[in-house]
């Protein structure tokens, strides 16, 4: 058995009678050029190879449209059964036909040495692959977003079936807009960022305290972001050099499981670890930041381009936008839709560049401006051809949230402590909505939950906890991450105290009460 890390979150996996591959994206950029694969694969010679291709769930960088096309259209591939349908058509229309939507915690035979298991929640998935008696979880990104109760729940089910876990493999880097693209007058963005990341981090470290692997396989982050103004986000990972020796200093002193940094082309098997990457040569302080710039010369001049707009497309723009945030009003209760009144500044527009929105009797009406409107609550800055995706494409507001596509500028608390930022960035952004899909497909909705049990009991668990608050109101604690300071976070968020030992690298002072 041998275990090759691809690139990003793609992990090749050869046994004696079968091999697959996780989640593969190496072939073009993901989220409207936004993200880029970094730093880039070394060897992707099992394509032609690949029996079973495994994905975890449908981002863009784990469901990646062009490097499925590589692939041989007879593949096993597998993907999540989920209760909103469309992902046999998207197949079939890449010209796959043995597909198979797992049910979670149902085992599928690869072949008779292996097998997988899926573990499917909201959407996302654990993977979980078993060759003779060796385990292999595949957590990828899956838990350590989640509050802790549910990933409580999940560890707990996956510690009895699975008591014995040979390997796991994880990634953590935080993806998407928050909090890195909100901006409030008293946050330090770098401060705020280097934290965020040492949070995914700790909370990686608290499943792999519970789960007690033998060998632990932390992925890289995998992507980068080439706009200018997104080029420090990808200083503040968190160093996977310095992991083990934060878990062990934080968690676990007397740690026996073994950590596996491997870098693109790298192998793994039961003689070790093979550090055949010929990154290992070119690594400062464990880390590729600086081969950035070579690897993406072109791409970041072309991410620095600015593609001007007229009048008249701004204007079908507004129409569009106003359109969609009309149907989207159903998501909030009324009381919410009444106080809002923000700003959109179209990045790629000279003048007159702003739409000032707010909601009237009759829905939400905007205008074209030149200036923030002295009452609104924020302003929202991003770019036409990132929102004109975000409208006319039924997941497009991934990219505007995922994708690091806007950016937030809240100008009081009271928004904040309301969750009116994360109100308005929805409303511009299409997804598809929850009541049709339902209405569609409701015998679809009744098998996902009959098939997982766990999930039914939680989401009844959650639907009665929340039942008092006013409806439709969004609920959750992220405002901290925008009005606390540094030191704020950290107790609330119970994380130990970051010092210049593991952020040497981050380029930050150390971080002091």
């Amino acid at each position: 058995m041998k275990i090759e890390y691809v690139c990003h979150s793609c992990v090749y996996i050869e046994t004696p009678d079968t091999n697959l591959i996780f989640d593969p994206w190496f072939n073009g950029s993901a989220y409207q050029n936004q993200w880029q694969v970094f730093p880039k694969p070394l060897n992707i010679d099992m394509i032609g190879k690949v029996r079973n291709v495994l994905i975890s769930h449908g981002h863009e960088d784990h469901l990646h449209e062009n490097t499925l096309k590589l692939f041989p259209k007879d593949v096993n591939m597998f993907y999540p059964f989920q209760w909103r349908k469309g992902a046999k058509k998207f197949f079939r229309n890449l010209g796959f036909h043995q597909l198979t939507e797992a049910i979670s915690f149902r085992t599928y035979q690869l072949s008779d040495s292996t097998s997988i298991t899926y573990i499917s929640f909201a959407l996302e998935s654990v993977i979980v692959v078993e060759f003779n008696n060796m385990v292999i979880v595949n957590i990828n990104d899956a838990l350590n977003s989640h509050h802790q109760n549910v990933v409580d729940v999940f560890l707990k089910e996956i510690k009895m079936r699975w008591p014995k876990i040979d390997y796991l493999i994880a990634g953590w880097a935080g993806a998407g807009y928050f909090p890195n693209k909100v901006r409030f007058k008293t946050k330090n963005d770098l401060e705020v960022g280097v934290l965020r990341e040492q949070y995914f981090a700790n909370q990686l470290c608290k499943i792999i305290f519970e789960l007690k692997p033998n060998n632990i396989i932390p992925l890289l982050p995998g992507f980068a972001l080439l706009q200018p103004e997104n080029l420090w986000i990808n200083e503040v990972k968190f160093p996977r050099s310095k992991f083990q020796k934060y878990y062990e200093t934080f968690f676990d002193s007397k740690n026996k499981s073994q950590f596996h940094i491997m870098l693109p082309a790298d192998v793994l098997d039961q003689d070790g670890l093979h550090t055949i990457s010929s990154y290992h040569q070119e690594t400062i302080h464990g880390e590729l930041n600086h081969l950035l710039s070579i690897q993406y010369k072109d791409e970041m001049v072309a991410a620095a381009a600015i593609h001007w707009i007229d009048h008249l497309t701004m204007i079908k723009l507004l129409n569009d936008l106003l359109k969609l945030m009309n149907a989207n009003m159903s998501l909030y209760d009324k009381s919410i839709l009444e106080t809002l009144h923000f700003s959109i500044i179209i990045k790629n527009r000279e003048s007159n560049n702003i739409f000032s929105i707010f909601h009237s009797v009759t829905g939400f009406i905007g205008e074209i401006t030149s200036e923030i409107t002295k009452d609104s609550l924020l302003s929202i800055s991003t770019s036409s051809d990132l929102l004109f995706h975000s409208i006319e494409n039924e997941w497009g507001g991934d990219v505007l949230t995922i994708g690091y596509g806007v950016e937030v500028d809240v100008f009081e608390e009271a928004t904040l402590e309301l969750n009116l930022d994360i109100v308005c960035v929805r409303l511009i952004s299409r997804f598809p909505r929850t009541k049709d899909e339902v209405k569609k497909n409701p015998m679809r909705l009744i098998k996902y939950y009959y098939n997982n049990p766990m999930l039914a009991k939680l989401a009844i668990k959650q639907k009665l906890a929340l039942r008092k608050l006013v409806n439709k109101i969004p609920y959750n604690e992220r405002d901290h991450w925008i009005s606390y300071t540094k030191c704020e976070l950290c107790m609330v968020c119970n994380l130990p105290l970051l010092s210049y030992e593991f952020g040497e690298n981050l380029k930050v002072e150390e971080i002091k009460i």
